[in-house]
């Protein structure tokens, strides 16, 4: 009697053991299953590294945007331009002590991403100076393209489907320039498409006409945490040795955002 209830106790052991088993590879699975496009190696980099990132040129499209309704439409806007220079990068936000689960939702990454104006001073870290560098030393909305006075950043109970935004924005490479930002939101991720709507220069040197430089940014929530894409896509007719030597400063700018941004949801 003892051996077989001492069978019947190892039994439930092996059981418990077998069902935890089963809900971890669920678990992992439903939150990798979104990323199941990447390499197995991109893959383990993104979930222990928390980024992968790539540059693209000429005729490349991006690759490491995640599953959403809006792919194709970005695709479209993208298929619109000679891309000179490309930038992605795909970023795992893991829910920690300080990003916990139960506080993040859509409506508070919605109402982050809205705050424009905290941008200013956000920092990045500059590999060609190895230290860190302000990106922007002023950031606010405007009314639209012909005012240059601050108005609120906009707080949010229902997210909206599509709102459209101006910012006034100046950083240290490109100086001051104007942008128009679509947010669009389709229930599962949030889109923001992000255009300049003046001519972008490098110190005296006309660099990016108006129109084309296209920033997107892509958030959306998993089992685990949150997945932040940004892409920026830069067509330039000249200067095109100047341009792809200055490509870190597009990298940098998705960087900045991201860093913004998981610092402005930790508060």
């Amino acid at each position: 009697m003892l051996i077989f209830m001492s069978y019947i106790r190892k039994m439930n052991k092996l059981t418990g053991i077998i069902f935890l088993l089963i809900i971890n590879i669920f678990t992992i699975s439903a939150s990798e299953n979104i990323i199941d496009f990447l390499s197995t190696e991109e893959k383990e980099l993104l979930l222990t590294d928390g980024e992968i990132s790539r540059y693209f040129f000429d005729k490349e499209l991006p690759s490491y945007l995640f599953d959403n309704s809006f792919e194709n439409k970005l695709l479209d806007e993208i298929s619109k331009q000679e891309v000179t220079i490309g930038v992605e990068s795909l970023y795992f936000l893991k829910y920690s002590d300080l990003l916990e689960k139960i506080n993040i939702d859509d409506i508070s990454i919605f109402n982050t991403l809205l705050s424009v104006k905290t941008m200013k001073g956000i920092e990045y870290y500059s590999k060609s100076r190895e230290k860190m560098r302000t990106l922007y030393t002023e950031s606010f909305a405007v009314k639209d393209l012909d005012s240059s006075e601050p108005v609120p950043d906009p707080i949010y109970k229902i997210i909206p489907e599509e709102i459209t935004r101006y910012l006034l924005q100046t950083d240290k490479t490109f100086g001051k320039n104007l942008y128009k930002a679509i947010y669009r939101y389709d229930g599962n991720t949030i889109w923001i498409n992000i255009v300049n709507k003046t001519k972008m220069k490098y110190s005296f040197i006309p660099m990016v006409k108006i129109d084309n430089m296209n920033v997107n940014l892509f958030v959306t929530t998993i089992e685990d945490g949150l997945l932040f894409y940004g892409v920026s896509i830069v067509e330039t007719s000249s200067f095109l040795g100047l341009a792809k030597s200055k490509k870190e400063s597009f990298y940098n700018r998705i960087k900045a955002m991201f860093m913004w941004f998981s610092e402005q949801l930790e508060d």
